[in-house]
């Protein structure tokens, strides 16, 4: 005779699963918005230890970062070169496009992502679409940090800031299909936990890039932040040339689309549903 496994966490049973996956989500949300951002704050000290802890779990934040910018480009009718990681961040290689969708892609593009699989984890009765989704994305990810190796650098010059040790970024995409195909093979409770896990990442991470969005100044490699392009394609300031006023104001309004992601993603996860 089969037997039902009790999943791992309280406040789980046949009748409130809905209300368990809810709470764990909580909880979840409560633990890394501890680990990422409060005890830095607290222990500035070992804020350079707890950066290298959670390395992962901001590479995955600009992972989707940057596939945001180069989906964006391919949507609105842009090309998709390629895109790269490395110990500084990372980089998409697009053009064309509407300008404007482009680099919201990559400021909303986490926030977006991640509410999305919130709201997955705990109103979705199937898993699979979902995860068949994610194994896509993974897989496209993969796909453009190849790229460049199948480009010829007389037809694309931009390919000479593009060196093979951008290669090595391929670990985090495979790593992300091996660990998604294991979790489609275990119980719906893992499913969903991994689930709120990514998400809350994703959402995270655009949370606590506010640094980023709030840099005004040039960036290591001369360019400036998305916050600071977008801004000049609304005023009538070059990029070079915007006012610190006009940038704050922009820069903010980013900053509150990404809050209202993540409290909208949360509050849509948390609503029992009709008939609960």
């Amino acid at each position: 005779m089969a037997t039902q496994q009790t999943p791992f966490y309280p406040g789980y049973s046949a009748n409130n699963r809905g209300l368990g996956h809810r709470r764990m989500l909580l909880s979840l949300m409560a633990v890394f918005f501890l680990l990422w951002i409060v005890l830095p704050l607290l222990l500035p000290a070992q804020a350079y230890l707890l950066y290298w802890l959670t390395a992962p779990l901001r590479y995955l934040g600009v992972f989707v970062h940057e596939m945001g910018h180069g989906l964006a480009s391919l949507i609105s009718g842009g090309s998709f070169y390629w895109f790269q990681m490395d110990a500084n961040g990372g980089a998409a290689i697009t053009s064309g496009g509407w300008q404007s969708l482009v680099l919201l892609g990559g400021l909303l593009g986490p926030a977006v992502f991640g509410s999305i699989l919130l709201m997955i984890s705990t109103r979705a009765e199937k898993l699979l679409f979902a995860y068949l989704v994610l194994l896509l994305f993974f897989a496209c990810g993969g796909y453009y940090m190849l790229k460049p190796v199948f480009m010829s650098s007389n037809t694309y010059p931009l390919l000479a800031q593009w060196h093979a040790a951008h290669l090595l970024g391929l670990a985090l995409p495979v790593t992300l299909i091996l660990a998604s195909i294991f979790v489609m093979r275990a119980s719906d409770a893992w499913q969903r936990l991994v689930l709120q896990c990514l998400g809350i990442v994703m959402c995270y991470s655009a949370f606590s890039d506010t640094s980023y969005i709030f840099q005004y100044e040039a960036l290591r490699n001369g360019m400036y932040s998305d916050a600071r392009e977008f801004a000049a394609l609304f005023s009538p300031f070059s990029v070079q040339g915007l006012p610190w006023l006009v940038f704050v104001f922009f820069a903010a309004l980013i900053a509150v689309l990404n809050f209202a992601l993540l409290g909208l993603g949360v509050l849509r996860a948390l609503r029992q549903p009709r008939g609960q």
